[in-house]
């Protein structure tokens, strides 16, 4: 059933108006008609089953049916500090991380980024990622949207992790496994999670050392050294097996 995430209108008045490129594309893309069902989302963990009473092209409304809570969202909330990586693969990462199950991506600028800050330029990038954000998380069936969040540097992600349970991975960790925290962080029944993932070159040693003064553990995620952009991904399925399934 097509979902959308709510715009306009009162769920205590028993409608929705749904305008602008959603409304367009329920009419046009779609060819919704009237009496048809979707599904809106509050964004904050409330599904609605609605029922499409009137339509012009410019608008849509909606009668609700019934409310029932999100099943789709992970137990954890997790939060993804990805280093910026070159070309468009940013792009594909915050998609299948959405998919996943992540709650917030931060851009992070690390010292083998090979893709440097640009002020001029920040607030489109960000703009066009939480678009990507807001598709996928129609698509996957999403009870919020994931923020993508601004970039930082390094050093102060690090420092902002607080007393949230956080690790980093790293491709030269050769004891402690993504498993044995995950499994540990389970038995402490943790209900947030954050994790770092470096750029092309990897991060680098005194990286690690900074985040191991701040009490942040490095990771290995198995044998094999994986691409940039498909370590969160193996991050978030392994984070989805141990609190979900």
């Amino acid at each position: 059933m097509p979902r959308f995430f709510l715009s306009s209108g009162a769920p205590e008045n028993g409608t929705f108006i749904i305008t602008g490129d959603d409304a367009k594309h329920i009419s046009f893309s779609l060819r919704m008609r009237r009496g048809e069902h979707l599904v809106v989302c509050d964004g904050e963990g409330t599904d609605y089953d609605c029922e499409i009473t009137d339509m012009d092209g410019q608008q849509v409304v909606l009668t609700i049916l019934r409310a029932q809570p999100t099943v789709t969202e992970s137990p954890v909330k997790i939060r993804l500090y990805q280093s910026v990586p070159k070309g468009d693969k940013f792009e594909y990462i915050v998609q299948k991380a959405v998919e996943l199950g992540v709650s917030e991506i931060v851009p992070v600028y690390s010292s083998r980024c090979i893709v440097k800050p640009d002020a001029k330029s920040e607030e489109k990038r960000i703009a066009r990622l939480g678009r990507i954000a807001e598709e996928a998380a129609k698509q996957c069936g999403r009870g919020i949207i994931p923020r993508v969040l601004p970039h930082m540097r390094y050093a102060d992600a690090v420092k902002a992790c607080g007393d949230v349970p956080s690790f980093i991975c790293y491709e030269d960790e050769r004891s402690y496994s993504l498993k044995t925290y995950l499994h540990e962080l389970a038995q402490k029944e943790k209900t947030a999670l954050q994790f770092f993932v470096g750029p092309e070159g990897g991060y680098a040693p005194e990286e690690i050392a900074l985040a191991a003064e701040y009490s942040i553990p490095s990771t290995k995620l198995g044998p094999r050294i994986l691409r940039s952009e498909t370590a969160s991904g193996f991050v978030l399925a392994s984070v989805a097996y141990e609190f979900e399934l």
